[in-house]
């Protein structure tokens, strides 16, 4: 994973898919039936489908492809409140707040869901705050993988994420990023690295484009002190997306490491 820890993906979130991300995108953007899941009111159906696959890269730490999507959809319709809400969580500062704003703003003539959705983003929000705006917003929204992901990851402590991902990924089990979730969690939490090495192969096996689920699986190596496969799968990463931060940084300290054994030895 781009290396976020679950405690600092919470952080992030409360203070402000085929087997790939396309499948996660249908399920996670779905349309609006009854109260099942959440409208993204948009005059552009690209639009929708960009953010969707956008929020698909978000979902796993996929953060350069997510700005990309997201900034693509947003000007073929700059009132795109689902999409505003994401690219205020990406950015910072000035644009941060300039994105927060364009978010409440447009999300005052859209659905009470979206509405709540914009809320995320206040500035003024505590962590607590938006804890339970998320378990609002999947209580409204049971049947919605974007809602159900971060209602998973917004919980309190390691033990609620993990009860709360093992529910969401009965009624999701082809959403990727949920294993991510649940493979970190084996691995830094119980240290059981056996499941944790299987919940990443699920990852890879179902996003096998996406450069976090072979970057995820680098730092499982790297944990278990496998440095020449960490090395193999950050490459790997880097074959699917050549501008991944994460993997990038990650060889490059490898890489140092390395030169300094040597310099030592010498």
């Amino acid at each position: 994973m781009k290396k976020i820890s679950l405690s600092m993906f919470i952080m992030f979130f409360c203070l402000l898919f085929t087997a790939s991300v396309s499948a996660q995108v249908k399920q996670a953007a779905a349309k609006e039936t009854g109260k099942k899941t959440m409208a993204w009111t948009t005059k552009s159906e690209a639009a929708k489908e960009l953010a969707g696959n956008g929020i698909g890269h978000f979902m796993n730490i996929e953060m350069e492809q997510a700005y990309q999507d997201l900034s693509a959809a947003l000007k073929l319709d700059p009132d795109f409140t689902v999409a505003l809400v994401f690219m205020a969580n990406l950015t910072a500062g000035e644009s941060k707040k300039a994105f927060a704003e364009r978010a409440f703003k447009s999300a005052g003539d859209k659905s009470e869901g979206e509405k709540l959705l914009a809320s995320i983003v206040d500035p003024a929000n505590k962590g607590e705050k938006n804890r339970a705006t998320w378990a609002k917003l999947h209580e409204m929204f049971p049947d919605g993988g974007m809602i159900g992901h971060f209602y998973v990851v917004s919980r309190a402590t390691p033990e609620e994420q993990f009860a709360a991902a093992q529910d969401y990924i009965k009624k999701f089990p082809q959403n990727a990023s949920m294993y991510n979730i649940i493979a970190y969690y084996y691995m830094q939490n119980k240290k059981d690295y056996e499941m944790a090495k299987k919940n990443f192969e699920k990852y890879i096996e179902l996003n096998p484009d996406g450069p976090n689920a072979y970057d995820s699986m680098a730092e499982f190596y790297l944990t278990t002190g496998d440095v020449t496969n960490a090395e193999k799968y950050y490459t790997m990463a880097l074959e699917k997306y050549p501008f991944f931060n994460s993997s990038i940084n990650a060889l490059q300290k490898i890489a140092d490491d390395k030169k300094k054994k040597d310099k030592a030895s010498n």
